[in-house]
């Protein structure tokens, strides 16, 4: 008899110890959680310090296309336009990504493109900034 209850007080203290075990893991996991927090809201707060926000486009505004990623028919890249445009945008995706309006002979490329390879076409607030193209010269009465 002596025995039994010999051992069911080690196994009573056995249930005790690994409650408490349990209590202090569970303590240690909100601590680091808490820590993790902490540090993420920390590292957030110094990123967004050098992030712009995007610009936001609407649909019918027009963008200059980044080509990048856009293969050209020209020998070297270093020729080649830097942006193609202007495009207009058909819809927004999402927050980051714009359907635009591409030409016809592109019809290969998906019309699909992330915000990163867009930029705003900029109107010239000065007055006659962009000169109208010369008339047609006449010759004999016909033009040319």
């Amino acid at each position: 008899m002596k025995e039994i209850l010999i051992l069911t007080h080690f196994k009573l203290l056995k249930i005790l110890l690994l409650e408490r075990y349990q209590q202090k893991l569970q303590s240690v996991q909100q601590d680091v959680k808490r820590e993790l927090e902490v540090a993420i809201n920390r590292f957030r707060m110094y990123a967004d310090k050098s992030r712009a926000s995007p610009p936001a486009f609407k649909p019918g505004d027009m963008v200059w296309l980044s080509s990048k990623k856009i293969k050209s028919t020209r020998h070297t890249k270093k020729l080649s336009e830097r942006c193609l445009g202007p495009i207009p945008i058909l819809k927004k995706f999402s927050t980051h990504s714009y359907h635009l309006k591409l030409p016809s002979q592109w019809k290969y490329i998906h019309p699909v493109f992330q915000i990163s390879l867009l930029k705003p076409v900029k109107t010239s607030t000065i007055p006659n900034r962009h000169k109208q193209p010369p008339p047609p010269i006449i010759i004999q009465e016909e033009e040319e």
